[in-house]
């Protein structure tokens, strides 16, 4: 773990509603404590070197081709977000990897520009006003996580693993749920037990149980339950919008 980071991200700024998250979440840790000490204590993941070279092989392997496969409609999306929007057509932010490390996650733009300028950062929705005409389309196909190919390809996430969080919210939920930084002992993902069971976070009961489902999949990582997360991936992504 950087022992740095929560030094670091303490200088960060804040979500903008931090006190009304903050009193939340200790409430609801208060509700789950016996679950999270639980995890924490319980939290011992083995030690899978070959699984986890097999599981960079296979990330890099789907980036190359996906970028090559999806470059037609990369270059699509681009365009009807150019046309719709002033603004990049990508839209890169700083999320929190493997140990601590910040990166930045590459995404299609789905909002206005300067969406945080006056607000600073905040918690993503599903009906968010911020939203453009484009993007609320793409977000909705989950077309916006394409350009995640080229964090495949660096090596800053994989396919699945714990969805990487901004540094702000990883400062807050750190210092109030206990066993939060295990998350980070891991690479990011793309998706993930947490993303497919839970969705967007809309209050601090929804970080707990995200949380829980992530320390559940780290404990029990292996090639054979990636597989199986990629294909309910699919599953959910085959629904009708």
């Amino acid at each position: 773990m950087n022992r740095g980071f929560l030094g670091a991200v303490q200088t960060l700024e804040l979500p903008h509603n931090a006190p009304q998250l903050y009193r939340e979440i200790l409430e609801a840790v208060g509700r789950h404590h016996r679950t999270l000490n639980y995890l924490e204590i319980s939290f011992a993941p083995s030690d899978r070197g070959w699984y986890l070279f097999v599981k960079r092989m296979i990330d890099l392997t789907f980036g190359l081709i996906g970028i090559i496969l999806l470059a037609p409609l990369f270059a699509l999306i681009s365009l009807l977000i150019k046309i719709d929007s002033r603004g990049s057509a990508l839209y890169l932010q700083e999320r929190v990897g493997e140990n601590g490390k910040i990166f930045k996650i590459y995404k299609f733009r789905t909002m206005i520009a300067d969406a945080e300028k006056k607000t600073g950062p905040v918690w993503a929705s599903e009906n968010d006003p911020r939203l453009t005409r484009v993007g609320r389309v793409i977000r909705k196909l989950k077309l916006d996580e394409l350009p995640q190919l080229i964090n495949l390809i660096k090596g800053d996430m994989s396919l699945v693993g714990p969805r990487p969080e901004r540094p702000p919210f990883v400062n807050l939920f750190a210092t109030t749920i206990p066993g939060y930084m295990h998350r980070l002992k891991v690479k990011p993902g793309i998706t993930g037990l947490a993303q497919i069971r839970n969705g967007y976070d809309r209050c601090a009961e929804d970080v707990i149980r995200k949380l829980r489902f992530d320390l559940a999949y780290i404990k029990r990582m292996c090639l054979i339950i990636d597989l199986k997360l990629l294909g309910q991936t699919l599953l959910y992504l085959a629904k009708p919008v």
